[in-house]
């Protein structure tokens, strides 16, 4: 991200149209989720559902405050403040671990919460862990690859790309199931079609600015897609919908 990081030969770490994607980048997926979790729980207001056990707003709170922090080091790396951004990178050495406790832990609360719910959707865990660990995964990988610019930054727009589906879902999933219907390759659609589209638009931009693919942005796609495709086979498994209904069981 600075001129003193080194970055894969051929592959330019910068260009001047950078800043300006990467803030749309942000912007996006901001919007995706302050959106998506301001409908939903506007909507739940309405019914007088707008409560939850402390676990859940422990949940909130760590996951935005990874947004933030992530939000922040981009905004200081803006600024060229390098220092600063390596000193409060640190942070993400206890926020990574608490979000691959707390998303499965918050997860399972809300299920046992409405167990008895004929419509409970135990089965959508798929979705939910894949979210977490492949989105941790991908920034623990960035950060380890820091000193190579082009594949850190990349990495860490992917981390919180794979991140941001449960704010896209909650705008676009009903009215895409209710155009497409059910099945796997639809599931894939209404799930993560805002995840997807972020994901392929990184392509586009560098395929238009570089001329080619960064290979740490090939692996963290593919990484991203996998976790869908799999989550979405899980999805339709009846094992893997008992198994997660017994996993929550009182």
């Amino acid at each position: 991200m600075t001129a003193t990081l080194a970055t894969r030969p051929g592959f330019a770490a910068r260009r001047p149209s950078d800043r300006a994607f990467s803030l749309v980048y942000l912007l996006i997926i901001w919007a995706a989720m302050v959106g998506g979790f301001g409908l939903d729980m506007i909507h739940k207001a309405a019914k007088g559902q707008l409560s939850y056990p402390w676990i859940i707003h422990l949940h909130a709170v760590v996951f935005g405050a990874w947004l933030v922090l992530l939000t922040v080091q981009m905004l200081l790396i803006r600024r060229n403040q390098v220092r600063l951004h390596r000193q409060l990178g640190v942070a993400a050495l206890v926020i990574l671990p608490l979000m691959l406790i707390l998303g499965p832990a918050a997860s399972m609360t809300m299920l046992r919460l409405h167990f008895n719910d004929p419509h409970l959707d135990t089965a959508f865990m798929a979705t939910q862990l894949t979210n977490v660990f492949g989105s941790v995964a991908l920034s623990i990988t960035g950060l380890l690859m820091r000193r190579d610019a082009a594949a850190h930054k990349r990495l860490m727009l992917l981390g919180m790309v794979a991140l941001a589906e449960p704010g896209f879902s909650r705008l676009l999933a009903d009215p895409l199931y209710a155009a497409l219907g059910d099945g796997f390759i639809n599931y894939i659609a209404f799930t993560y079609i805002g995840s997807i589209a972020l994901v392929i638009g990184m392509g586009v931009y560098d395929q238009v600015t570089r001329r080619r693919l960064h290979p740490a942005y090939v692996a963290g796609a593919l990484w991203i897609f996998a976790n869908e495709v799999t989550a979405a086979f899980l999805y339709y498994q009846p094992w893997w919908a008992a198994f997660t209904r017994g996993l929550i069981a009182p």
